[in-house]
C-alpha cells in the first residue's frame, strides 16, 4: 500500500479564563483543517462566595472534558493588570481551569494574549471586534453572540483554540 496516512482528526478545547466568564471553545484538526464544534461560556454571580464561584468553573471545565473528550487543552495566560485585585481573580479563575484539566491527566499549551491576538488577526494588539471577525472567517461560520451562552469570551476561547492548531500546523 502507498499514498499519506488517513489524518487523524484532533479535538482542541480552548479556555479563555475570568472570574465573572470563563470562555471556552472547542475545535477539531484534521491535518490542515480546522473546523468549530462549540463555545459557551461559564457565568459566575459575584453574589455568591469565591469558593463556590472557583467550584462551578472547576465543575463546569471536568464536564466540558467529559463530553467532548479533547486531546489538547490551551488557555491564554494570565495578564498582569494594574491593580492587583483584579489580577488575583484572575489568576484563581485561571488555576481552577488548570486544575480541572490537569487532574484529567492533561498537559496545558499556554498562550500569551498577543501571541494569540498575532495568530488569528496577524496583529499582536487586535480588539475583541477583529478576534471576532477573524475566527469566524477562519472557522468559515456564523457563531451567534447571545450573551447568556455564547459572549466574546467564548470567541477568545476559540481564538486560543485555534492559535494552538495553528500552532502545530
Amino acid at each position: 500500500m502507498t499514498g499519506r496516512p488517513a489524518s487523524t482528526s484532533s479535538i482542541i478545547l480552548g479556555i479563555d479564563p475570568g472570574l465573572a466568564n470563563t470562555g471556552w471553545g472547542i475545535v477539531s484538526k484534521t491535518g490542515d483543517e480546522v473546523k468549530y464544534i462549540d463555545c459557551g461560556v461559564i457565568k459566575t454571580d459575584v453574589s455568591i462566595e469565591m469558593g463556590q464561584r472557583l467550584t462551578k468553573i472547576f465543575n463546569a471545565i471536568r464536564e466540558i472534558l467529559a463530553t467532548y473528550n479533547p486531546q489538547c487543552i490551551a488557555m491564554e495566560e494570565v495578564f498582569v493588570n494594574i491593580n492587583p485585585k483584579t489580577s488575583e481573580k484572575l489568576i484563581m479563575a485561571r488555576t481552577a481551569g488548570f486544575l480541572a484539566a490537569a487532574l484529567s491527566g492533561f498537559v496545558i499549551r499556554a498562550f500569551r494574549p498577543n501571541e494569540i491576538k498575532k495568530h488569528i488577526t496577524g496583529a499582536g494588539h487586535a480588539d475583541k471586534t477583529e478576534i471576532y471577525a477573524m475566527v469566524k472567517k477562519i472557522l468559515g461560520t456564523e457563531i451567534e453572540i447571545d450573551n447568556k451562552t455564547k459572549t466574546l469570551d467564548s470567541i477568545d476561547a476559540l481564538a486560543v483554540a485555534l492559535c494552538s492548531a495553528l500552532h502545530t500546523m
